[in-house]
């Protein structure tokens, strides 16, 4: 019995299927539109018609997009016209390109080619949102990723549908206005570029990091006090309001997003301490934080100390 004609293309090693759905290509040097089944995946644009790939396009070679009408099995529909660079020579070649709801195809070809994030458009966007929008989007550049859960917990929200609305009606938005398209997006399943791990259910920043967060040389002391764990460090340009820790077992995140301020520094502690029980202070550019710590460990401690 010979094989089945393939249901779908064969995948590269690494490759994620973004979009698929039903719809039609044309070549605009030649007449005529072909039915197939269309595939948007982290790395090419696929018009597959069992058993074979009839067209694809590399989503580096991508160079513009264009919004067009066409008459499209019995009526005129919105499509996407495609420029891209052929894989030989500098010349240009041309696709049209329908399938329902193009104006989501649009978006996610634009944040995979186009989109460009770096620090100061997360300062240019952070500039325009209240206090859970700036922390839900600097946890996103931080961190590439989180599940809903995370960020909820946060910016302690009173549930997960606060975090949605924020994300939905103040976020992107606010991308959408100064970059085209959306900036966070939840993906069922994805790989992470920098681990290689397969990260599902969670929201992403999407497009291409140019630069990181600076990394400044900075002094940093850690002192044990018994009950207490005491900390100083450098700053410059910004008050304990500015401040943000975040809490996570043996490790405290110290941030700031302040534009032209940006600090976040990971103090890493022997055991865990309080959340709710710390103090801050700044003098001379130096700040002093003072944690205390977990009641817990306190009195295995002094077990340990008498026995």
């Amino acid at each position: 019995m010979p094989p089945l004609p393939r249901s779908k293309p064969e995948f590269l090693p690494g490759e994620d299927v973004i979009l698929s759905d039903q719809g039609g290509f044309r070549q605009t040097h030649r007449a005529g539109w072909r039915p197939v089944e269309c595939f948007l995946t982290n790395k090419r644009l696929i018009f597959f018609l069992r058993p074979e790939i009839r067209f694809q396009i590399p989503l580096r070679s991508i160079q513009k997009l264009h919004d067009e009408k066409h008459y499209y099995v019995l009526k005129t529909r919105p499509t996407l016209r495609i420029n891209y660079l052929g894989e030989k020579g500098p010349r240009e070649g041309r696709v049209l390109f329908i399938t329902n709801k193009i104006h989501i195809w649009k978006k996610k070809i634009m944040q995979l080619c186009f989109l460009k994030v770096d620090l100061s458009t997360i300062q240019g966007i952070s500039a325009q949102l209240d206090s859970d929008g700036r922390d839900i989007l600097w946890h996103l550049w931080e961190n590439g990723h989180a599940r809903i859960n995370r960020l909820a917990d946060l910016i302690q929200a009173p549930n997960h549908m606060h975090v949605l609305v924020v994300i939905r009606d103040t976020i992107n938005p606010v991308a959408e206005k100064e970059l085209g398209c959306p900036i966070l997006s939840f993906e069922k399943r994805k790989i992470d570029p920098e681990t290689g791990e397969v990260i599902t259910f969670s929201w992403w920043l999407i497009g291409k990091k140019e630069c990181f967060l600076p990394n400044e040389e900075r002094l940093v002391d850690i002192f044990d006090e018994g009950e207490q764990i005491r900390v100083i460090m450098e700053v410059k340009g910004i008050t304990t309001d500015d401040l943000k820790l975040d809490f996570h077992e043996n490790r405290v995140t110290v941030r700031c997003h302040k534009i032209g301020a940006s600090l976040r520094v990971e103090l890493p502690f022997e055991t865990s301490v309080s959340p709710k029980d710390y103090r801050l202070q700044i003098r001379n550019n130096l700040l002093e934080i003072q944690f205390n710590k977990e009641k817990q460990h306190c009195v295995s401690a002094g077990i340990e100390k008498h026995s």
